[in-house]
């Protein structure tokens, strides 16, 4: 009995020390921008199959994107990068950018409080810097991740809610940064409908040459201030 009870610890002990592997999902780092004045952090994931051939990948740039937004990013689209899933999606390198001062870097344009129908909804110290934010991501951010990583040139950008809204704004204003958009309930009635306005005073091209995907949330729950205009 002895050992037996002495086989099945070993065997409990193997286990343990075997299930105890390291999952390593991507590396957390900086860069010092001139741009921002600040030290801005983001993490990078790296495909399976990064290390292993000289294939080159696509980039996404995951906004708003803090640990628990990029191991779920992550998690999605290696699952569905995979033969087990069918490849339903390519590999890709990932690149979140959290956030150092949300409203401030998120918005284009400035306001001190978000009123709808006579209803302030918040207030807020900074906003309306997205042109800088973006100029980061543009002249700084991107050059970095395209001299260290091997990338194919396609970029990827994700936003949700003010993501959504800067995602937007940044295909309006400067569609070329990146090839692809994915656009996720974007908050469209910030400052009195800013994207509408901007979008209908602007010179539509015949061919836009980026893919652009848009999803909305069903906000039925917090009335008209829920529901989105975006034409």
């Amino acid at each position: 009995m002895n050992k037996l009870v002495s086989v099945i610890m070993a065997c409990m002990f193997t286990a343990n020390t075997l299930a105890s592997e390291v999952i390593k999902l991507g590396i957390s780092t900086s860069l010092t921008s001139n741009v921002m004045e600040e030290e801005r952090p983001y993490m990078v994931y790296l495909p399976p199959s990064y290390d292993a051939v000289s294939e080159v990948y696509p980039v996404i740039y995951l906004l708003d994107g803090d640990v628990h937004r990029f191991k779920g990013f992550v998690g999605v689209l290696e699952s569905l990068s995979t033969d087990t899933l069918g490849n339903q999606v390519q590999e890709a390198i990932v690149i979140a950018v959290p956030n150092t001062n949300r409203p401030r870097d998120l918005t284009p344009s400035k306001l001190k409080e978000w009123v709808f129908k006579d209803r302030v909804l918040d207030t807020f110290s900074e906003t309306g810097n997205a042109s800088q934010f973006q100029e980061f991501l543009e002249t700084e951010l991107i050059p970095q991740i395209e001299q260290i990583y091997r990338t194919s040139g396609k970029r990827v950008l994700v936003g949700e809610s003010f993501g959504g809204l800067f995602a937007a704004n940044t295909l309006l204003n400067y569609s070329s940064l990146f090839t692809d958009y994915l656009i996720i309930d974007p908050t469209a009635l910030w400052d009195d409908n800013y994207l509408n306005r901007t979008y209908s005073n602007m010179n539509k091209p015949q061919d836009y040459g980026f893919n652009v995907y848009f999803a909305f949330a069903n906000n039925s729950h917090i009335g008209e201030i829920g529901l989105t205009n975006y034409k």
